[in-house]
């Protein structure tokens, strides 16, 4: 009976607790389905929000590319008409339409449609400057970089065109170029000064007066002086150098050209022999040569020193003169 007992309570427990356990599970079941269906419906609404978003973000686009459009053809910069002196846009429209875009937005895209347009021309300056011996490629590069500074500068609300700001600016860029590392040796301002409405003088006259003009002409055209104008003219060449090692011709190089045979040296090698062959003659030899031939007294002024005559005096120095020679000579 007991026995009995026992086991029903045990099968009791068993059922009690399969039960529970049903129950937990069918409890943990409906919670996931409802995290699942929270989920479902914040990423529903993510999106829907998202596209809500895009939806006005575009339509702001549009309505600031509308504005911009008002606003490109209000400051656009205006000219007349040549047929019916009305007032037409002097610059295209829809280039200007970047401007105004790129002013507000300062959007890598828009910048890169203005260089573009606008690098032909910046190139076109830096070929305008070029000079032999300068790299085109480096004054191309210092005109892009003056272009994007110009862009970045550029205002189109004063109703100016972008060439008027970027042609002085990447102009001064390429001279300023030319003035701080176009030479090899750093020379005065004043030659730098100079330099170019020299170049440029030379060239005005050349064609008015149909040769090549000579330095006084071109120093009066500028209203400096000859020395001034030389001195500039010399320091130009400093602008570039070459190695000496740089070949010239077919088995030659550049130093082989260079100096000449010294005219002194014969001179110095008379002297050394000169020094030595004095130690052969005698004291008063010695003094009379050192009066007549350096100090370059008369041979009268040299006879009263000895109390001698003058007769006596032209006898020493031809027998000194002799000794010198035969000691010299080879």
């Amino acid at each position: 009976m007991l026995a009995t007992t026992t086991t029903g309570s045990a099968t009791t427990r068993l059922v009690g607790e399969s039960r529970r356990s049903r129950a937990l599970r069918r409890t943990s079941t409906s919670t996931c389905n409802l995290a699942r269906q929270a989920r479902a419906a914040s990423e529903t609404l993510r999106r829907r929000n998202d596209a809500r978003r895009t939806a006005v973000r575009v339509q702001l686009d549009q309505l600031q590319d509308r504005v911009d459009v008002v606003r490109a053809r209000r400051t656009v910069p205006r000219g007349l008409s040549a047929t019916d002196t009305r007032t037409v846009p002097g610059v295209d429209l829809d280039l200007w339409l970047l401007h105004v875009r790129y002013a507000r937005t300062r959007h890598p895209a828009v910048r890169l449609k203005l260089v573009e347009e606008y690098s032909g021309y910046a190139v076109s300056l830096a070929r305008r400057l070029h000079r032999e011996g300068e790299a085109l490629d480096d004054l191309v590069q210092v005109a892009m970089e003056a272009l994007l500074v110009s862009l970045g500068r550029f205002d189109p609300e004063r109703g100016i065109p972008f060439l008027a700001l970027a042609t002085p600016t990447i102009l001064g860029s390429l001279k300023r170029h030319y003035r701080d590392l176009g030479w090899a040796v750093r020379v005065p301002r004043t030659v730098h000064d100079i330099a170019v409405p020299a170049r440029d003088a030379a060239d005005r006259l050349t064609s008015r007066l149909g040769r090549f003009p000579t330095v006084p002409e071109v120093a009066t055209e500028l209203g400096i002086d000859d020395e001034s104008l030389l001195s500039a003219q010399q320091a130009i060449s400093a602008r570039s150098v070459s190695s000496l090692d740089a070949p010239v011709g077919d088995d030659e190089r550049r130093s082989d050209l260079l100096g000449d045979l010294d005219a002194h040296l014969l001179l110095a090698e008379n002297r050394v022999a000169l020094r030595q062959a004095l130690v052969g003659l005698s004291e008063r030899e010695r003094t009379i040569v050192g009066l007549y031939y350096f100090e370059e007294r008369s041979q009268s002024d040299i006879a009263q020193d000895y109390g001698v005559s003058q007769m006596q005096v032209s006898r020493w120095l031809s027998a000194a003169i002799r000794r010198l020679r035969s000691q010299m000579q080879p």
